[in-house]
């Protein structure tokens, strides 16, 4: 039972994240629904399971883990827009010093992707333990990896049932 709700929520979160993924190339911000917010829903309690946290460090966590959330997703809108900034330029006359601005707002917007995520994750030293840290750090990077894994099979098995027809 716990083995297929947890492989539901993963497809529903590879759902969400196809569709995010198409609204990104259209330079439009990702798509935000129920399927995502189960997945995020699902995410902290297998954060607080993982972590082994108790209820007061978890409230003083997810404070913190909210917080950087909502930094990061504005960081990504930003992003997204920087983007569709490209894509104007590519079907206009755009000149070399259009693209240079656009480029240098880009990597300025991956740095402050960067500091941020340092930034929080020191934050946390007294929240969490470091082996807690090292904990989370490893949690995020499986997780994320078996997102992008589901939605790469999604999109396969999507594909030959196309293929089928």
């Amino acid at each position: 039972m716990k083995s297929t709700v947890k492989k539901l929520l993963l497809m529903f979160s590879g759902l969400s994240l196809c569709f995010a993924a198409l609204a990104a190339q259209d330079a439009d911000p990702p798509v935000q629904g129920k399927a995502a917010e189960r997945v995020e829903q699902y995410k902290k309690i297998r954060m607080m399971e993982v972590l082994g946290m108790d209820e007061q460090t978890s409230i003083r966590f997810f404070a913190r883990y909210n917080k950087n959330l909502e930094v990061m997703k504005d960081l990504r809108k930003k992003q997204v827009e920087a983007l569709a900034q490209i894509q104007k330029l590519r079907k206009g006359r755009a000149s070399d010093d259009d693209y240079a601005k656009v480029i240098t707002d880009l990597r300025s917007l991956e740095d402050q992707v960067s500091q941020t995520k340092s930034k929080y994750i020191d934050d946390l030293k007294d929240v969490l333990t470091n082996k807690q840290r090292a904990e989370y750090l490893v949690f995020e990077l499986r997780f994320q990896q078996n997102l992008r894994e589901l939605v790469r099979d999604l999109q396969q098995k999507n594909k030959q049932e196309l293929l089928r027809r």
